[in-house]
Protein backbone atom coordinates (compact mmCIF):
# COMPACT_ATOMS: atom_id res chain seq x y z
CA UNK A 1 0.00 0.00 0.00
CA UNK A 2 2.91 2.35 0.64
CA UNK A 3 3.97 2.23 -3.01
CA UNK A 4 0.35 2.66 -4.14
CA UNK A 5 -0.20 5.76 -2.01
CA UNK A 6 3.11 7.23 -3.12
CA UNK A 7 2.21 6.67 -6.77
CA UNK A 8 -1.18 8.27 -6.12
CA UNK A 9 0.52 11.28 -4.57
CA UNK A 10 2.55 11.72 -7.75
CA UNK A 11 -0.59 11.28 -9.87
CA UNK A 12 -2.42 13.97 -7.90
CA UNK A 13 0.66 16.20 -8.24
CA UNK A 14 0.51 15.73 -12.02
CA UNK A 15 -3.09 16.96 -12.05
CA UNK A 16 -2.08 19.87 -9.78
CA UNK A 17 0.72 20.90 -12.17
CA UNK A 18 -1.57 20.50 -15.19
CA UNK A 19 -4.21 22.74 -13.62
CA UNK A 20 -1.54 25.22 -12.62
CA UNK A 21 -0.74 25.50 -16.35
CA UNK A 22 -4.47 25.74 -17.18
CA UNK A 23 -4.95 28.52 -14.61
CA UNK A 24 -1.98 30.54 -15.87
CA UNK A 25 -3.23 30.15 -19.44
CA UNK A 26 -6.84 30.99 -18.63
CA UNK A 27 -6.15 33.92 -16.29
CA UNK A 28 -3.18 35.54 -18.02
CA UNK A 29 -1.77 34.04 -21.23
CA UNK A 30 -4.97 33.51 -23.22
CA UNK A 31 -6.60 36.90 -22.51
CA UNK A 32 -3.28 38.77 -22.84
CA UNK A 33 -1.70 37.13 -25.87
CA UNK A 34 -4.35 34.99 -27.57
CA UNK A 35 -7.34 37.30 -27.32
CA UNK A 36 -9.63 35.00 -25.34
CA UNK A 37 -11.08 37.73 -23.13
CA UNK A 38 -14.47 36.01 -22.94
CA UNK A 39 -13.95 32.21 -23.06
CA UNK A 40 -17.71 31.61 -23.19
CA UNK A 41 -17.81 33.03 -26.74
CA UNK A 42 -14.23 33.57 -27.96
CA UNK A 43 -13.62 29.87 -28.63
CA UNK A 44 -16.12 30.25 -31.47
CA UNK A 45 -14.05 33.00 -33.11
CA UNK A 46 -12.16 31.43 -36.02
CA UNK A 47 -9.46 34.11 -36.18
CA UNK A 48 -8.64 33.67 -32.49
CA UNK A 49 -8.71 29.88 -32.81
CA UNK A 50 -6.26 29.99 -35.71
CA UNK A 51 -3.89 32.03 -33.57
CA UNK A 52 -4.26 29.77 -30.53
CA UNK A 53 -4.33 26.24 -31.93
CA UNK A 54 -0.81 24.85 -32.09
CA UNK A 55 0.69 27.69 -30.00
CA UNK A 56 2.98 26.96 -27.04
CA UNK A 57 0.29 27.65 -24.38
CA UNK A 58 -2.17 25.44 -26.27
CA UNK A 59 0.44 22.66 -26.53
CA UNK A 60 1.36 22.86 -22.85
CA UNK A 61 -2.30 22.70 -21.92
CA UNK A 62 -2.70 19.68 -24.20
CA UNK A 63 0.20 17.91 -22.53
CA UNK A 64 -1.38 18.68 -19.16
CA UNK A 65 -4.64 17.09 -20.31
CA UNK A 66 -2.85 14.02 -21.67
CA UNK A 67 -0.82 13.44 -18.49
CA UNK A 68 -3.95 14.02 -16.40
CA UNK A 69 -5.53 11.10 -18.24
CA UNK A 70 -2.80 8.76 -17.02
CA UNK A 71 -3.06 10.26 -13.53
CA UNK A 72 -6.82 9.65 -13.37
CA UNK A 73 -6.29 5.95 -14.09
CA UNK A 74 -4.04 5.79 -11.02
CA UNK A 75 -6.56 7.72 -8.90
CA UNK A 76 -9.35 5.38 -10.02
CA UNK A 77 -7.43 2.25 -9.03
CA UNK A 78 -6.28 3.70 -5.72
CA UNK A 79 -9.75 4.94 -4.80
CA UNK A 80 -11.17 1.47 -5.37
CA UNK A 81 -8.36 -0.11 -3.32
CA UNK A 82 -8.74 2.33 -0.42
CA UNK A 83 -12.41 1.57 0.03
CA UNK A 84 -12.49 -2.10 -1.00
CA UNK A 85 -13.76 -3.08 2.46
CA UNK A 86 -16.47 -0.42 2.43
CA UNK A 87 -19.58 -2.28 1.31
CA UNK A 88 -21.16 0.52 -0.66
CA UNK A 89 -21.85 1.27 -4.31
CA UNK A 90 -20.02 4.60 -3.84
CA UNK A 91 -16.72 2.79 -3.31
CA UNK A 92 -17.18 0.71 -6.45
CA UNK A 93 -18.30 3.71 -8.50
CA UNK A 94 -14.98 5.43 -7.79
CA UNK A 95 -13.32 3.17 -10.33
CA UNK A 96 -15.79 4.04 -13.08
CA UNK A 97 -15.71 7.76 -12.31
CA UNK A 98 -11.93 7.83 -12.52
CA UNK A 99 -11.96 6.05 -15.86
CA UNK A 100 -14.59 8.44 -17.27
CA UNK A 101 -12.32 11.36 -16.28
CA UNK A 102 -9.31 9.61 -17.82
CA UNK A 103 -11.10 9.10 -21.15
CA UNK A 104 -12.14 12.75 -21.22
CA UNK A 105 -8.61 13.98 -20.48
CA UNK A 106 -7.08 11.62 -23.05
CA UNK A 107 -9.47 12.82 -25.75
CA UNK A 108 -8.89 16.48 -24.86
CA UNK A 109 -5.12 16.04 -24.87
CA UNK A 110 -5.13 14.21 -28.20
CA UNK A 111 -7.41 16.90 -29.64
CA UNK A 112 -5.03 19.62 -28.43
CA UNK A 113 -1.89 17.91 -29.74
CA UNK A 114 -2.55 15.68 -32.74
CA UNK A 115 -5.80 17.49 -33.53
CA UNK A 116 -4.01 20.81 -33.86
CA UNK A 117 -1.75 19.51 -36.59
CA UNK A 118 -4.65 17.80 -38.33
CA UNK A 119 -6.86 20.91 -38.45
CA UNK A 120 -3.99 23.06 -39.75
CA UNK A 121 -3.17 20.53 -42.47
CA UNK A 122 -6.82 20.18 -43.43
CA UNK A 123 -7.21 23.95 -43.65
CA UNK A 124 -4.05 24.37 -45.71
CA UNK A 125 -5.09 21.72 -48.22
CA UNK A 126 -8.74 22.80 -48.31
CA UNK A 127 -8.93 26.59 -47.85
CA UNK A 128 -12.65 26.62 -48.55
CA UNK A 129 -13.19 24.37 -45.48
CA UNK A 130 -10.97 26.36 -43.13
CA UNK A 131 -13.74 27.96 -41.08
CA UNK A 132 -15.65 24.73 -40.70
CA UNK A 133 -12.52 22.80 -39.72
CA UNK A 134 -11.61 25.18 -36.90
CA UNK A 135 -15.15 25.38 -35.60
CA UNK A 136 -15.49 21.58 -35.65
CA UNK A 137 -12.19 21.22 -33.77
CA UNK A 138 -13.35 23.75 -31.17
CA UNK A 139 -16.68 22.00 -30.62
CA UNK A 140 -15.00 18.60 -30.26
CA UNK A 141 -12.48 19.97 -27.75
CA UNK A 142 -15.21 21.59 -25.67
CA UNK A 143 -17.16 18.32 -25.53
CA UNK A 144 -14.07 16.28 -24.59
CA UNK A 145 -13.04 18.78 -21.93
CA UNK A 146 -16.54 18.77 -20.43
CA UNK A 147 -16.41 14.97 -20.27
CA UNK A 148 -13.09 15.18 -18.42
CA UNK A 149 -14.36 17.74 -15.91
CA UNK A 150 -17.65 15.92 -15.31
CA UNK A 151 -15.74 12.67 -14.76
CA UNK A 152 -13.25 14.27 -12.39
CA UNK A 153 -16.07 16.05 -10.57
CA UNK A 154 -17.91 12.75 -10.18
CA UNK A 155 -14.71 11.15 -8.85
CA UNK A 156 -14.14 13.96 -6.34
CA UNK A 157 -17.75 13.67 -5.19
CA UNK A 158 -17.54 9.88 -4.72
CA UNK A 159 -14.17 10.16 -2.98
CA UNK A 160 -15.57 12.71 -0.53
CA UNK A 161 -18.61 10.56 0.17
CA UNK A 162 -16.47 7.50 0.91
CA UNK A 163 -13.94 9.52 2.91
CA UNK A 164 -16.63 10.97 5.17
CA UNK A 165 -18.44 7.65 5.66
CA UNK A 166 -15.29 5.74 6.56
CA UNK A 167 -13.31 8.51 8.27
CA UNK A 168 -10.28 7.73 6.10
CA UNK A 169 -10.05 11.29 4.80
CA UNK A 170 -10.22 14.63 6.67
CA UNK A 171 -13.67 16.22 6.77
CA UNK A 172 -12.37 19.56 5.50
CA UNK A 173 -10.83 17.89 2.45
CA UNK A 174 -14.05 15.99 1.78
CA UNK A 175 -16.16 19.15 1.91
CA UNK A 176 -13.75 20.81 -0.51
CA UNK A 177 -14.10 17.70 -2.67
CA UNK A 178 -17.88 18.16 -2.73
CA UNK A 179 -17.44 21.77 -3.85
CA UNK A 180 -14.80 20.92 -6.44
CA UNK A 181 -16.84 17.96 -7.62
CA UNK A 182 -19.97 20.05 -8.03
CA UNK A 183 -18.07 22.65 -10.07
CA UNK A 184 -16.92 19.87 -12.41
CA UNK A 185 -20.33 18.24 -12.70
CA UNK A 186 -22.06 21.46 -13.74
CA UNK A 187 -19.51 21.87 -16.55
CA UNK A 188 -21.70 19.44 -18.46
CA UNK A 189 -24.44 22.09 -18.42
CA UNK A 190 -22.84 25.53 -18.07
CA UNK A 191 -19.35 27.01 -18.21
CA UNK A 192 -18.04 27.65 -14.68
CA UNK A 193 -14.48 29.11 -14.63
CA UNK A 194 -14.18 28.64 -10.85
CA UNK A 195 -13.60 24.91 -11.33
CA UNK A 196 -10.03 25.65 -12.45
CA UNK A 197 -9.10 27.06 -9.05
CA UNK A 198 -11.08 24.48 -7.09
CA UNK A 199 -9.48 21.49 -8.84
CA UNK A 200 -6.05 23.07 -8.41
CA UNK A 201 -6.52 23.26 -4.62
CA UNK A 202 -8.22 19.87 -4.40
CA UNK A 203 -5.53 18.00 -6.35
CA UNK A 204 -2.70 19.66 -4.42
CA UNK A 205 -4.32 18.76 -1.12
CA UNK A 206 -4.91 15.19 -2.30
CA UNK A 207 -1.23 14.86 -3.23
CA UNK A 208 -0.22 15.94 0.29
CA UNK A 209 -2.71 13.56 1.95
CA UNK A 210 -1.57 10.58 -0.12
CA UNK A 211 2.10 11.34 0.51
CA UNK A 212 1.44 11.46 4.26
CA UNK A 213 -0.56 8.24 4.12
CA UNK A 214 2.31 6.56 2.26
CA UNK A 215 4.65 7.57 5.10
CA UNK A 216 2.32 5.97 7.63
CA UNK A 217 2.29 2.58 5.86
CA UNK A 218 4.79 -0.21 6.53
CA UNK A 219 7.28 -0.60 3.66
Amino acid sequence: MQALYRTTAWAAAVIFLAFLVHNVNALYVEPTYLGFTNPAVDYANVDKLKNAIGSLPWTLSGLGHLFSGFACVVLALTGRQMFRDYKSAAGRLLLGAGFVAAIGFFLTGISDLAGSGAVKLLSAQNPDLERGAYLAASIARIVYNCLAQVGLGWFAWQLSWCGLKTGLLPKSFCWLGYLSGFSGLVMGVIFLPLYLQLVLIWSGWLAILMWRRAGQQPP
